[in-house]
Order: C-alpha cells, then sequence, then structure tokens
C-alpha cells in the first residue's frame, strides 16, 4: 500500500476509531471506501490495514504485537461469565436435556473441574476491575484516564503471582496510622443469627416435586471491629475511619473466626462517602480473600450501620454445588428382546381387582382440579393446527393435592368428532369452535358433564420415587393394568 493510501485510510479510520464501532467495524471501513469511489479491491486492502491499525502495535523491528488493550477487562470477564452461566445450566441435575447424557458418560467431574478453572479466571478478572474501583473510589487514580490505560484487558495484570502484592485493597492513611500507633480500636461487636428456618432446599425423599420442601436451620455470625486514628486521646468525635468484618463459622465447638477479614470499609480523610470492600468467597473457597464488591457507601459513624440485609446477603451466599440437589434416579429401562415371530414383551402388570391410587387426592368436594385439552396428533411434526377437522384426544383433569395425579377422560359426543377449528381451556372453563361456526362455551364440573365421559379411561400418579399409568381397556370404572411411566 502507497503511503498516499495509507493516509487515506488513516483519515476513514479516525471516525470510527473514535466512535467505538467494534461489533461492526470492517463493514464500516468498505462502506466508508465504497464511498470514496474505492473499488472492491481497495476496500478489502483498506479493512485489512484498518485491523493492523485498529488491533496492533507495530514493534521497532517491523513486526506487529496484538494490543490486547483495546479490548476492555469488562468484556472479558463478562465472556467468562457466559461460560460459568452455560456451565451452571448444564450441571445442573435436574436438568433433563443434559443431566442423563453427563452421569450416562461419566462426564461430571470434568466438567466441575472445567467450572472450578472458570470460576478461579474469572474471581481474577473481576479482581483487576474492582481494584481499579477501588483506587478511583478512594481518589487515588483519576476515573478520565484513558480507558485502556487500566481498564484494557492486559494478561500480565491478571495472572500476576502474588496477587495480594499485585492488588492491595488497603489505604496508605490507614497502615501509616497503624505503623505509628496512631489507628486505635474504638468498637468491637459481634453480630449473629440463628434461623429456624433458615434455609428452603428442595425434599431429599421427592427432589423432583418443587411442592414438597424442607427447611433447614442456619447460623451465621461476624465480628466488627472499628478503628479511628487518632493524634489526641481527646478527639473532637467518634466517628469511624476503618472497619473490618470478619466472618464467623459456627461449630460444635463455637463459633471460629475465618482468618482474614470479608470485608473492609475505608473512610477517605474528610469525606462524606465510604468505600465498602466485600469478599463472599468463604475460606477454603476459590476467590477467598479476592474482593467481590467494591462500592461507594454513606459514611457510617459505627460498624453498626453495616449490619444490613444487603451488606449481610452478600456476606452469607450459597455456593453454587450448595444449591445443586441431585434428582431421584429415573426407574431402570429393562429391554427385552423377543424371538422373531414371538409376541412383544408385555410391560404391564395385571390385577383381576383392578389397580387404584393408594392414596386420597381429592377433597371433599372434590373441585381441586385444572383442566386440559389434548389434540389428537399435536404432538407430530406434520400436525397442522389451522385445520378445521381436528379431533379432541381427551380431556385431562390435573388435581392439586398429593402425588401429582393426572386423570383422563375421553370426550362426550359430540366432542369427539374431527370438525374442531380450536379448543381453549381456562381453569375448569372449556371452549370449542367447530368448522360449521358453532361456539360451545362450558364448564368441566365434578360428576357428570357435557364434555366427559364419567370416568377417566387412564391415571397417572407418583408415589415415592415411581410414576405409575393405570389403563381401563373395557370402561367398567376398573384398572386391570398399570406400568411404570417417565417422570
Amino acid at each position: 500500500m502507497t503511503k498516499q493510501a495509507s493516509v487515506r485510510v488513516l483519515m476513514l479510520l479516525v471516525p470510527l476509531l473514535l466512535g467505538g464501532c467494534a461489533p461492526a467495524f470492517g463493514p464500516l471501513v468498505r462502506e466508508k471506501c465504497q464511498n470514496d469511489g474505492c473499488t472492491k479491491e481497495q476496500q478489502y486492502v483498506a479493512e485489512a490495514y484498518a485491523y493492523r491499525v485498529k488491533l496492533t502495535t507495530e514493534n521497532p523491528d517491523g513486526t506487529f504485537s496484538v494490543n490486547y488493550a483495546i479490548l476492555p477487562n469488562t468484556e472479558v470477564a463478562r465472556i467468562v461469565k457466559n461460560r460459568l452461566d452455560d456451565l451452571k445450566v448444564v450441571l445442573d441435575p435436574k436438568n433433563l436435556d443434559w443431566a442423563p447424557f453427563i452421569e450416562e458418560f461419566g462426564l461430571r467431574s470434568e466438567l466441575e473441574r472445567q467450572e472450578q478453572i472458570f470460576r478461579a479466571l474469572y474471581a481474577r478478572l473481576r479482581l483487576v476491575d474492582n481494584h481499579n474501583n477501588f483506587k478511583e473510589y478512594m481518589g487515588e487514580r483519576s476515573s478520565y484516564m484513558p480507558s485502556d490505560h487500566y481498564r484494557g484487558y492486559d494478561a500480565s495484570r491478571v495472572f500476576v503471582e502474588d496477587v495480594f502484592e499485585a492488588y492491595p485493597f488497603s489505604s496508605d492513611r490507614i497502615e501509616n496510622a497503624r505503623a505509628s500507633g496512631m489507628l486505635k480500636e474504638i468498637e468491637r461487636f459481634v453480630w449473629s443469627a440463628r434461623m429456624e428456618l433458615g434455609r428452603k432446599e428442595p425434599d431429599p425423599a421427592d427432589p423432583d416435586d418443587p411442592n414438597k420442601f424442607i427447611w433447614r436451620p442456619e447460623e451465621v455470625g461476624i465480628e466488627f471491629i472499628s478503628y479511628k486514628v487518632m493524634d489526641t486521646p481527646n478527639p473532637r468525635d467518634n466517628y469511624v475511619d476503618y472497619v473490618e468484618g470478619t466472618r464467623l463459622v459456627m461449630t460444635k465447638d463455637g463459633p471460629k473466626r475465618e482468618s482474614k477479614p470479608a470485608l473492609k470499609l475505608f473512610v477517605p480523610n474528610g469525606g462524606y462517602s465510604a468505600v465498602l470492600v466485600i469478599d463472599k468467597d468463604k475460606e477454603g473457597e476459590i476467590g477467598f480473600l479476592l474482593p467481590d464488591f467494591v462500592d461507594r457507601v454513606s459514611r457510617v459513624t459505627s460498624a453498626q450501620g453495616l449490619v444490613t440485609d444487603s451488606v449481610l446477603s452478600r456476606l452469607f451466599q450459597r455456593t453454587e454445588e450448595e444449591k445443586r440437589v441431585k434428582p431421584n434416579a429415573p426407574p431402570p429401562i429393562v429391554v427385552e428382546i423377543a424371538p422373531v415371530g414371538k409376541n412383544k414383551v408385555d410391560v404391564w402388570e395385571y390385577s383381576a381387582n383392578g389397580w387404584t391410587v393408594p392414596f386420597r387426592y381429592k377433597t371433599e368436594r372434590a373441585d381441586n382440579y385444572t383442566v386440559s385439552a389434548k389434540i389428537k396428533g399435536d404432538d407430530q411434526v406434520a400436525h397442522d393446527p389451522t385445520s378445521p377437522n381436528q379431533q379432541i384426544e381427551y380431556f385431562r383433569k390435573m388435581w392439586n393435592g398429593n402425588g401429582s395425579v393426572y386423570e383422563n377422560f375421553y370426550p362426550q359426543p359430540p366432542y369427539d368428532q374431527s370438525n374442531i377449528v380450536r379448543v381453549s381451556v381456562s381453569d375448569k372453563r372449556v371452549m370449542v369452535v367447530t368448522n360449521t361456526g358453532d361456539e360451545i362455551t362450558g364448564y368441566v364440573t365434578p360428576g357428570t358433564n357435557k364434555f366427559i365421559k364419567d370416568n377417566p379411561y387412564s391415571v397417572e400418579y407418583t408415589e415415592s420415587e415411581t410414576r405409575w399409568l393405570l389403563m381401563d381397556e373395557d370402561s367398567d370404572g376398573k384398572y386391570e393394568k398399570r406400568r411404570q411411566v417417565a417422570r
């Protein structure tokens, strides 16, 4: 590329670089070149050169180094957080799309290892951003500094050997006062709470049922120590200059302090605001001592002003591992191969006396249910929902109570015909539109009604860890056979 062409491309780049049009950077360069009369070839040459100018730095020896700082550190952290969110979804034991696959191929331990790696990386990236915020809030760094000076991604800043030396969340004023003996403790108190209904968790006996749960007691605590810089034994006020909060681990032998503070509050000299630093990770977890939250807050006169819901919820968080409750294993899949020419294997259990639901699920009025309708073939790919000749396959009563009981009813004539344009159900109210233009509205009431047969032809329910299907083949109200089904 000639010197004249280079200058021309640079002139085109100025508004693009200043405008921050990174997502459409290449197309915008080509468009500007096209408007200036460039050929197709010149447009692509200009685009390639533009990327070199924007994303690389030329070295003295004529080579180029990638300028990673053009990408904000916060953007890299966001990308890593997206990967963590993806792993969170995939590793959820209740994710029916992923959980069987992960368990079948033994991938959980490896995926959890990858999650730990991404979590450690995310903690480092957030550390860099939080330290930059801390310096600005403390008045030690200007917020008007060019964004790539501190805010751009730099691997050498993220992967440091000693993060505590590289990123100290401390104040020279406080440390100098401590060294000279002028930093005096003026307040110490312990906040603790025992909550009998502290944590709501799925019922271990039936973790798949969202209506079943247990409460676990929870006991938490934190010790606050407030300090003041005192150059005289009789200061003019009792405002704190610095606060440390250390989590207490409740054990059978009593509370034990973590080795380092999880909370720090700095009050800049003469300031009306303070800087709050919180580490959510408990001792022994990835990210312990690496602050997760740095905020500018109102100045407090006492550490007791820090006992708020927003502060406590950050200090005492549940880990993703604690939130993951493994559901009960599904019933085993039994595969039997019938010889050629023989009957198929029968998966049903039979009873001459008939099977019944082994628990009560209806109220005295027998109206604790909602209704839905199933259109025949609507679960097939070729189903046409706009067809004027649809047919109701069954109505379902879904009972609100034990065992998630479903009763399936064949429709009464004439609602069993293939002349349905639309059927809609709200609670117990049913509206049917036929292809002759008739619109019939009514309710599926307890007992006999115009929409459904008197007795269900099948019943589904859950008992303990098993989902059962009962079938009545001759409409005599007796369920002669049953089998297990997927939950």
